[in-house]
C-alpha cells in the first residue's frame, strides 16, 4: 500500500468569492445594450436593374407625361403599347388649336446611370405623329418589385424646339442626358434647312433640369411662326338679288424671321364673289385666289378688311383662308396659317 501524504487541498479565499458575487450583481443591474455585440455584417441591396430592353418597352404599360400644349397632342397617362406603338382615335379640333396624332411610337431608347444608384435606366424618345408631331424624351427606371416607373419627362418638342433627333440622345457618366434639338420638323419631302443644338438634362431634385448646352436658338432665316385668324363672314341683307358682307383678316407675326409680304388664299365656296372696289390686286388659281400685302411689324399683327357677295338664296358655307409668307418661308407651327370661316345669313 502507499502511504505517501496527499497533496494539501487548496484553502478557500473569501475575498475572492465575494468579489466574483458583487461583479455578477452589478452586471445583472446593467442595461442589456451596453454590452457591445458582434457586428453581423450585411452587403448593401443591389440597386434595381432599370435597363428595359426595347422588346420589353413594346409590350409595356408606360406611364407618359402630358404633351407640350403647342404641339401635336395625343393620350397620356398609363399607356398600353403593343408593337411599340398606342393608336389614336380621331380628334377633331378647333381652327388654330394643335391637331391629334393618330399613334403614340417608341421611336428610339437608350441607357444610362441618371440617378447615380450604379445600375443603369431607361431612356426612351416618344412620338405623337401624324405627318411630323410631337416628340419628347422620358426617362424609366424599375422599383424594388420590379414594376416599370416614370422618373419624369427630360425634354420635349415646345416653344423655340420643335424636334428631337431621334438618334440624338446619349447619358453620359456624370448622368447628364444629352439631346439634340431643332428648330424646326421635316414632313415627307420638305427639305427647309434645320438647326440643331445639343443640350444636357440631369436630374435634380426629381425632375429634369437642363445644365448645358445653349438655351436660345438661332434665328433661321428659312423658318418663321405667322398665325392667321379671322371670324365670321356674315351676308346681310338682300340688296338687287345678293347678300353683302366684310370680313376682317388678322396676320400675326409671333416670332423667327419676319417676312417682307404675306400673301393669303382664300379658298371660297362655288357662288362667293369679291365685292367692292377697294381689293388689292388679285392673282387667281384653279380653286383659289390670293392678295399679297405688307407683312406686320416684327411680333406685331395687322388686319386687313376683305369684301364679299353672294346670291341671296344661297345659304351657310364655309371658306378656307391660308397664309404664306413672301419670300417664302415654312411654318415653325403650321396650323396657325389657316383658318376656317363659316359664312353666315343676316338681316
Amino acid at each position: 500500500m502507499d502511504f505517501s501524504p496527499l497533496p494539501p487541498v487548496p484553502r478557500p479565499r473569501p475575498w475572492l468569492t465575494v468579489l466574483f458575487a458583487a461583479v455578477l450583481t452589478l452586471l445583472a443591474g446593467l442595461p442589456l445594450g451596453i454590452f457591445p455585440l458582434a457586428r453581423a455584417s450585411f452587403a448593401p441591396a443591389a440597386p434595381p436593374d432599370g435597363h428595359i430592353s426595347l422588346a420589353a418597352l413594346r409590350e409595356a404599360t408606360l406611364d407618359v407625361p402630358p404633351w407640350p400644349a403647342d404641339n401635336v397632342q395625343g393620350p397620356s397617362g398609363s399607356l398600353r403599347f403593343h408593337d411599340g406603338a398606342v393608336p389614336v382615335d380621331p380628334h377633331p379640333v378647333a381652327d388654330g388649336r394643335p391637331p391629334y396624332g393618330d399613334a403614340v411610337l417608341i421611336l428610339s431608347v437608350t441607357y444610362g446611370d441618371v440617378d447615380h444608384d450604379g445600375a443603369d435606366e431607361t431612356i426612351v424618345l416618344f412620338g405623337c405623329m401624324i405627318e411630323g408631331g410631337s416628340k419628347q424624351l422620358v426617362a424609366y427606371d424599375r422599383d424594388r418589385a420590379g414594376h416599370i416607373v416614370s422618373l419624369g419627362q427630360v425634354v420635349a418638342t415646345t416653344g423655340q424646339i420643335r424636334d428631337l433627333r431621334t438618334d440624338g440622345a446619349k447619358v453620359g457618366p456624370d448622368g447628364v442626358v444629352t439631346a439634340v434639338v431643332g428648330d424646326y420638323q421635316r414632313c415627307c419631302a420638305d427639305r427647309t434647312p434645320q438647326i440643331w443644338q445639343t443640350r444636357g438634362y440631369a436630374l435634380r431634385d426629381g425632375r429634369f433640369t437642363q445644365v448645358s448646352g445653349e438655351r436660345q436658338l438661332p434665328l433661321n432665316p428659312h423658318v418663321t411662326q405667322m398665325q392667321v385668324s379671322a371670324g365670321q363672314l356674315v351676308l346681310g341683307a338682300p340688296r338687287g338679288g345678293y347678300r353683302t358682307g366684310t370680313l376682317d383678316v388678322t396676320v400675326s407675326h409671333v416670332r423667327g424671321a419676319h417676312p417682307s409680304r404675306v400673301t393669303i388664299l382664300f379658298y371660297a365656296p362655288e357662288g362667293l364673289e369679291r365685292a367692292g372696289n377697294k381689293w388689292p390686286s388679285v392673282k387667281a388659281q384653279a380653286d383659289s385666289f390670293s392678295v399679297t400685302e405688307a407683312a406686320p411689324a416684327v411680333g406685331g399683327n395687322v388686319t386687313y378688311r376683305f369684301a364679299f357677295r353672294r346670291k341671296a338664296a344661297v345659304t351657310g358655307g364655309e371658306m378656307t383662308i391660308d397664309l404664306a409668307t413672301v419670300p417664302w418661308m415654312s411654318q415653325a407651327v403650321p396650323w396657325s396659317s389657316a383658318v376656317t370661316v363659316p359664312i353666315r345669313t343676316g338681316k
